[in-house]
């Protein structure tokens, strides 16, 4: 019953609190389900107080190596945090499912723009495969969720080779940062075809803020629809038809450019009438349309 009344407890109480951002340590251990461990602000990285993530898992030894996922958070990638709303709540979601959960802080562009998210969440994941045997992981499945900014970076996550310069000089760099399953909801793909143009991201605290007239250059390193390729991992793309702030082109275009590559395993829903929350608005459908995505990519049961 304590799991069932805790979830409950998330959804109907705990959310604003994690708008506010003033959930302790203390408190977010208080919430842990049933069966559920969680620990606590793990530095992935020393030097930033937001080279930082929550950790959940089952708290029964596991048998052999647990899937994971990596969630994280959106904010137009100069707001959010890791114990906001679904981003702490799906993880222990599903660490309550047998999976093991991290929930990510990284670098919002009032102190660095792009790449430093980018490369914050792949030292996550680094981290995570480093610490696989610790924590009960198999390094080989992998996930992650993201929402808005969030989702553009799991994407990134999943698409970003190595050889992209796109790692950073973080730590555990002799361990791969690609994820093999994402499930992304109105993400931006492909800045440097914005239907408004770039402006929003490149003013002063913005994603693509800095030199002028690498610009260009910077729009299309930051977009996911650059690096797709027929052998990309299995991705899940959820969008709002009415969504002002990243219109569903980004996911038509994702997906039109990923068949061209040769990838087979890609599937977008837009949500008619929707907006930027479609991923929330319509969660009678997408939380067990995410869960049966991670359980056929990851469990494979």
């Amino acid at each position: 019953m304590k799991c069932f009344f805790l979830l409950t407890i998330l959804s109907a109480v705990c959310i604003p609190l994690f708008a506010q951002n003033i959930l302790s340590n203390e408190q977010l251990v208080s919430l842990a389900p049933d069966g559920v461990k969680v620990v606590p602000n793990i530095e992935y990285r020393e030097g930033h107080p937001r080279w930082k993530l929550d950790l959940a898992m089952p708290s029964e030894k596991a048998t052999k190596p647990r899937p994971a996922i990596v969630f994280v958070h959106g904010g137009g990638w100069k707001n959010g945090d890791k114990r906001r709303g679904y981003f702490l709540q799906g993880a222990l979601e599903y660490a309550a499912k047998g999976y093991v959960c991290i929930t990510v802080n990284y670098r919002l562009t009032q102190t660095a723009p792009f790449p430093a998210c980018v490369e914050d969440v792949k030292n996550a994941v680094r981290w995570l495969r480093a610490h696989a045997d610790e924590y009960g992981v198999d390094p080989e499945r992998i996930g992650a969720y993201g929402n808005s900014a969030g989702g553009h970076l799991v994407l990134m996550l999943g698409l970003v080779p190595e050889e992209a310069d796109l790692e950073g000089d973080g730590t555990y760099l002799d361990q791969p940062s690609q994820v093999q399953a994402v499930f992304a909801s109105v993400a931006p793909t492909d800045f440097p075809n914005w239907p408004k143009g770039l402006g929003r991201f490149t003013q002063p605290n913005g994603l693509l803020s800095g030199t002028e007239g690498t610009v260009e250059e910077r729009a299309a390193k930051a977009s996911p629809i650059s690096y797709v390729s027929k052998d990309m991992p299995p991705i899940y793309l959820v969008y709002g038809s009415r969504d002002g702030l990243v219109q569903p082109s980004q996911g038509e275009s994702f997906v039109k450019a990923a068949k061209e590559a040769g990838a087979e395993d890609i599937e977008m829903k837009i949500y008619e009438g929707a907006g930027h929350g479609a991923f929330t608005q319509h969660q009678d459908e997408t939380h067990p349309a995410m869960e049966k995505f991670f359980e056929r990519t990851l469990r494979g049961d």
